[in-house]
């Protein structure tokens, strides 16, 4: 990524504010399980399950067309567990709604979702207060300071 700036650059992880958020902000994180909502995600949840010592689950979409959604099959077993969703990003947060029905209708007790990137457009708000989430976390990567509730 540096070779794309003309100036010094960094590439931040938010890995150890996300460890931190589970340890602390969780009750009973350690009855949880890591969650990736998608294929693409399996590294960045498996290397954070594997830092808390907890197992790791994933969610593979069906897909009857391009960008439709159409299941979601679960690969592992969240019964009788806290499910931690785990992504990069979430825009209008229809996969984080339908992974976390997923995930209940599979057992899991409560369903948190934390990511690096809210961009939280469009319907966002609505779908994620619509949705099993116990709660949405994400990073200041972007400003929200007008959707956030206390």
């Amino acid at each position: 990524i540096q070779g794309f700036f003309n100036i010094p650059v960094d590439n931040l992880y938010c890995e150890p504010s996300m460890l931190s958020y589970i340890k602390t902000s969780i009750p009973e994180w350690k009855n949880s399980i890591i969650v990736s909502p998608d294929a693409g995600g399996a590294k960045r949840a498996t290397s954070i399950a594997d830092r808390l010592n907890l197992d790791f689950a994933l969610i593979h979409k069906e897909r009857k067309k391009a960008n439709e959604v159409s299941r979601m099959v679960l690969v592992g077993d969240v019964s009788g567990k806290i499910a931690i969703l785990i992504d990069d990003m979430a825009d209008t947060c229809g996969t984080l709604k339908m992974a976390a029905e997923t995930l209940k209708d599979n057992g899991a007790t409560k369903v948190y979702a934390i990511v690096a990137h809210g961009i939280l457009s469009g319907k966002a708000i609505d779908v994620v207060n619509d949705s099993y989430l116990e709660r949405l976390v994400v990073t200041n990567t972007i400003p929200h300071d007008d959707k956030k509730s206390i």
